[in-house]
């Protein structure tokens, strides 16, 4: 409750850093002149936030609107006033892309909080130390983020002069910890909004996804209509979330498959990995074991559960939690050679990072999959689902979302 109170009455500064009006307007001619143009919501957004002063600034994006767009721009536009802007988000996976689409040094909050709740374990990372007046900290899918180390990092910028933007949506998952820090900001100071849907191909898919987040049973109809909701027993779900996955990389669209649970992830990735030896002109399927108990062979996607900074693939990045991989190679030891879906860097993961984070990463959970974007996607549901994991779920594809 203390946490909270500081959180609130650190939104209500507006004693923070204001870049001039004018200067905000020309750097966001130049990125309409670059390629990079916003509409009328992500360039009100990117206003406020650069002139505002707040201390702390709340913005609510469903799920879709374009905020990366708007945080590419505000990025852009602080850096050309001279200031310095470093990003957080929930995972280390999900840092190292927010890194790439705003142009910032990025990382997780929870690196920052060890390092605060540990002095004696050495200095802190060089992006802490240069906090200071000139900096902006966005904090993305900020509704993700647990109450206690949402204040600390918080009281940290702010006495270091610096301010912060939170980005994120109450209406999606929430923190593990206790949360519901962006419902106190928003009741007592208010929030900006992204409204405007970027995503989907369908506007109709766009509004859809508004009622559901809202609750508004009716929102199913549009679902409905097009065959987007698929009923039957978990066994026939499973086949047919599998067998739709299946047809869309046939026809080289980017689907995912998810699910609520790590075991029906397992068994979807299992059923993955079979088809893929059961197609494969020369299939080797000997394999080792991974920590969800399915094998790995040479040609397996796979997914890292555990951030490893020991485990390099640069001068500068590391295995994370989330990164997806592809076998090349099985030693005698048991350790693995991998390359990065993205990036294609390589690197060796020791047997006992294998046996403990490494699974198979053809599907993955709905708490996984946030903030991530596809072509189409393909839910299985057991029907204990929350609204937020359900609205999460089906609003991560562009052309397409299903649910089983």
């Amino acid at each position: 409750l203390a946490a909270e109170a500081r959180i609130v009455a650190r939104a209500g500064q507006r004693n923070g850093r204001r870049l001039p009006g004018r200067a905000v307007d020309l750097a966001m001619l130049a990125s309409t002149a670059n390629g990079l143009p916003l509409n009328a919501g992500q360039a009100t957004l990117v206003r406020e936030m650069a002139t505002s002063g707040a201390r702390v600034q709340l913005a609510i994006a469903p799920a879709g609107a374009g905020k990366t767009t708007a945080m590419r721009a505000l990025a852009q536009v602080w850096v050309e006033a001279g200031g310095e802007v470093l990003g957080f988000a929930p995972s280390a996976a999900a840092a190292s892309i927010l890194g790439e689409n705003i142009g910032a040094t990025t990382d997780t909050m929870a690196k920052l909080t060890w390092h605060l709740d540990h002095p004696d374990r050495g200095a802190l990372p060089d992006w802490a130390q240069r906090i200071g007046p000139s900096t902006l900290v966005v904090v993305d899918e900020a509704g993700m983020a647990d109450t206690l180390s949402l204040d600390k990092v918080i009281q940290f910028v702010v006495s270091r002069g610096g301010s912060l933007r939170l980005i994120g949506d109450d209406q999606q998952l929430s923190a593990v910890g206790a949360g519901g820090a962006l419902r106190d900001i928003q009741a007592t100071h208010g929030s900006l909004h992204l409204t405007e849907l970027m995503r989907f191909a369908d506007p109709c898919e766009g509004a859809a996804s508004l009622a559901l987040r809202e609750g508004l049973p009716e929102a199913l109809g549009f679902y409905l209509d097009r065959d987007r909701v698929h009923v039957g027993d978990l066994a026939t779900m499973t086949d047919d979330v599998f067998t739709a996955w299946c047809q869309d990389r046939v026809a080289d669209r980017d689907a995912i498959m998810l699910a609520p649970t790590r075991d029906l992830v397992s068994e979807l990735n299992q059923r993955a990995r079979l088809h893929r030896i059961s197609t494969t002109d020369r299939p080797d399927p000997r394999g080792t074991t991974l920590s969800d108990g399915n094998l790995g062979s040479v040609g397996d996607t796979v997914i890292t559960r555990t951030n490893n900074r020991k485990l390099r693939t640069t001068a500068t990045d590391w295995v994370k939690n989330g990164d997806r991989w592809q076998i090349t190679a099985l030693r005698p030891n048991g350790s693995i050679r991998v390359r990065h879906a993205k990036n294609g860097r390589l690197v060796t993961l020791p047997a006992e990072y294998v046996a403990a984070s490494v699974e198979l990463g053809y599907a993955s959970t709905i708490h996984t999959a946030q903030g991530l974007t596809a072509d189409a996607s393909h839910t299985l549901l057991t029907g204990e689902e929350s609204r937020q994991l359900a609205y999460t779920a089906i609003t991560r594809g562009r052309h397409a979302n299903h649910l089983y």
